[in-house]
């Protein structure tokens, strides 16, 4: 049953994504000779920050799964969390984002943890990642509600249906765990402490301002934009990532980041330009992941062979 609902999100996901990108590069390369020149002057030095700040996100997201671990129960090391962490997460570009998490269940459950406590570690990972992307996203919302026609405010709905859908059913789920409390106690991260809760919505903020960050990084060094909109535009981009990770069906969410990137900076660029953006930041992404899994690599087996280090 699991091949064939495996196959099945194979051949409907990648095609969806494949089609979604195909549009998006049919807006940008027929004017493919005013990009070209932005690619030869690419900033380099913006292009190697935009890279290293992305391996500071993912090194922040497998810190941010070490202590909610750590609230469970569980101490592990950052360097054999950020191993099994990365490595599980890569996972994502098999289309359905349940790969990724039957991955995590599987490796840290090789370590001694109960699969149950990692299943509900995976509950409290994503509620963190939708509410503190949503924090950030607010101040994204000038650019947000001044993209043209109807598709991103259609967008920002459907994003908070998902958003309060998903809360409700956690504090569902476990107010049916627990047998007690009512469900509004237990709709944000329930059975951690404020003080806990207070430190995993800090990390988990931080994790995606970097992001986002990151994303602005990577594209000014092709294109420029005021330093005004540094805050907007970082913003923008995490709603782009939330938008895609509510999107089930398609790997990564590839296609519908891409496709609110375009959507939303056409008020600031050409769409041609805002689609040749939303392809190159998702390329600079891959790479900086591929450079983060090579240097985690390198760190276990640095450990491996030195354990007293």
């Amino acid at each position: 049953m699991n091949k064939i609902f495996s196959t099945l999100k194979f051949f409907i996901g990648w095609p969806l994504s494949v089609i979604a990108l195909f549009f998006l590069l049919k807006l940008a390369f027929p004017k493919f000779s005013s990009i070209l020149p932005r690619i030869y002057s690419i900033n380099m030095y913006f292009l190697v920050l935009s890279i290293a700040l992305f391996i500071v996100y993912f090194l922040l997201r497998s810190f941010l799964w070490k202590k909610i671990l750590e609230y469970k129960g569980h101490e592990i090391s950052f360097a054999k969390t950020t191993y099994l962490w990365g490595f599980s997460e890569f996972k994502r570009y098999v289309p359905g984002n349940i790969w990724s998490f039957l991955s995590r269940v599987s490796l840290f459950s090789d370590t001694g943890i109960d699969k149950k406590i990692v299943g509900l570690a995976l509950l409290d990972e994503i509620q963190l990642i939708v509410i503190s992307s949503t924090l950030t996203s607010v101040f994204a919302l000038p650019l947000i509600l001044s993209a043209p026609g109807e598709q991103m405010n259609e967008i920002l709905l459907g994003s908070l249906i998902g958003i309060l859908i998903y809360c409700i059913s956690v504090g569902y789920i476990y107010k049916k765990r627990t047998k007690n409390g009512t469900l509004l106690t237990n709709i944000y991260l329930p059975s951690y402490t404020l003080k806990q809760k207070i430190s995993l919505t800090f990390i988990s903020v931080l994790t995606f301002f970097v992001f986002g960050f990151a994303t602005f990084i990577a594209c000014i060094s092709v294109n420029s934009f005021s330093l005004g909109m540094t805050i907007i535009l970082s913003a923008f981009f995490v709603f782009a990532l939330l938008a895609g990770y509510l999107s089930f069906i398609t790997p990564m969410g590839l296609g519908v980041r891409e496709g609110v990137i375009t959507i939303g900076l056409t008020p600031l660029v050409s769409v041609s330009t805002a689609g040749f953006l939303s392809v190159f930041s998702r390329i600079i992404l891959i790479i900086s992941e591929v450079t983060f899994l090579i240097l985690i690599l390198l760190w276990d087996k640095l450990i491996s062979t030195n354990p007293n280090k």
